[in-house]
């Protein structure tokens, strides 16, 4: 039968650097879980900041009416460029439409329809406006419209002063008795309705100039 031997004596010398060793190891360990909770304290402050915030601003600038109606669905199927497509609504909320939507943007000059439904398709706010309004109505206009997701341009066929369309939704309105612009409506349909198109697409380049 096999006697146990003997375990090895370490020197002072060993000894002391198998101490130091285990110190380090046990201090990365500490580190490592310092590290831990800071990011899980940081990330929860994070994340009730940000929910404060968003309450807080929510308090301070709540929706107001929602004046727009619900418009009947009338297709989503695409057509040839180039071909006209009739619309029940004026202006357009949904319906067969032209294969290229619009780039969000502000536009100067007026565009096709087909191309403008096309851009509600994929979750964009549009904001026409009566090429007869004021420079300075029209430059509130673009100061909003300067976002991701929303579109802005004339439309001499609007019945009213100022028409905001998303996909299946409309509100359309003058401008005040004296002449000013609702602004919080406009706003307000913009925090309501972006990006809630059947096709939702990210919003790329949004308050860039066109023609």
């Amino acid at each position: 039968m096999e006697q146990n031997q003997p375990t090895p004596q370490l020197s002072y010398q060993e000894r002391k650097m198998r101490e130091e060793r285990d110190k380090e190891q046990t201090r990365k360990k500490l580190e490592q879980k310092k590290t831990f909770k800071s990011f899980l304290v940081g990330g929860i402050i994070i994340l009730f900041v940000g929910g404060a915030g968003f309450f807080v601003w929510s308090l301070y600038d709540p929706l107001g009416q929602d004046y727009s109606q619900a418009m009947p669905f009338e297709g989503q199927t695409h057509v040839a460029e180039g071909t006209s497509v009739i619309y029940n609504t004026n202006p357009p909320t949904s319906g067969n439409h032209w294969p290229i939507p619009l780039t969000d943007g502000i536009y100067d000059k007026e565009k096709s329809d087909e191309a403008v439904v096309h851009s509600m398709e994929h979750g964009r706010v549009i904001i026409s406006y009566k090429p007869s309004l004021s420079s300075q109505t029209i430059k509130k206009l673009k100061d909003i419209a300067g976002q991701n997701a929303v579109i802005l341009l004339p439309r001499s066929k609007n019945d009213t002063d100022i028409s905001l369309t998303a996909w299946t939704r409309l509100d359309k309105f003058n401008l005040n008795p004296d002449g000013t612009l609702n602004e919080k409506r406009v706003k307000d349909f913009i925090r309501r309705y972006k990006n809630k198109g059947p096709e939702n697409v990210p919003g790329m380049g949004g308050g860039k100039t066109y023609e």
